[in-house]
């Protein structure tokens, strides 16, 4: 049976730093929106695209990274990383922008900040998922 072996260079990577970022900005946008109200944004319905968007990242991404420490590179020569890095960023936008929106018009002071502070977590683990995105696409083209 052969040792497993973690290879710790990858998190020195532009993919494995925008994967750290990733990883806290959620953490950060999720343990927000639950500490907020049953609502941090205009309805229940963006209440549960927010949920379901933050754990579905929550548990991808930390996967794909274990993947990479693990060396199981061959991800990088298909189209799902792409694509779910893609999916991640255009629904954090939306949740981000829709709790952002809510600031101000739903709650008291105290639940304003803290889903003001979501919806900044989740513009910037956003970004970071439009640039992972890109570096993973550019990984693509110079595999194949």
């Amino acid at each position: 049976m052969a040792l497993i072996t973690i290879n710790t260079g990858y998190l020195k990577t532009k993919s494995g730093i925008m994967k750290i970022i990733e990883i806290i900005c959620v953490v950060c946008a999720f343990g927000l929106l639950r500490m907020s109200t049953h609502v941090c944004g205009h309805t229940r319905d963006s209440h549960y695209l927010g949920i379901g968007v933050l754990v579905a990242a929550l548990m991808v991404t930390p996967l794909l990274l274990i993947s990479y420490m693990m060396g199981k590179m061959q991800i990088q020569n298909t189209y799902l990383e792409i694509a779910l890095n893609a999916m991640f960023c255009i629904f954090l936008v939306a949740v981000g922008a829709d709790a952002l929106k809510a600031v101000g018009t739903v709650y008291t002071n105290n639940y304003n900040r803290k889903c003001f502070a979501m919806g900044i977590f989740s513009i910037i683990a956003s970004i970071t998922y439009l640039l992972d995105t890109v570096f993973c696409v550019m990984v693509y083209r110079g595999n194949n």
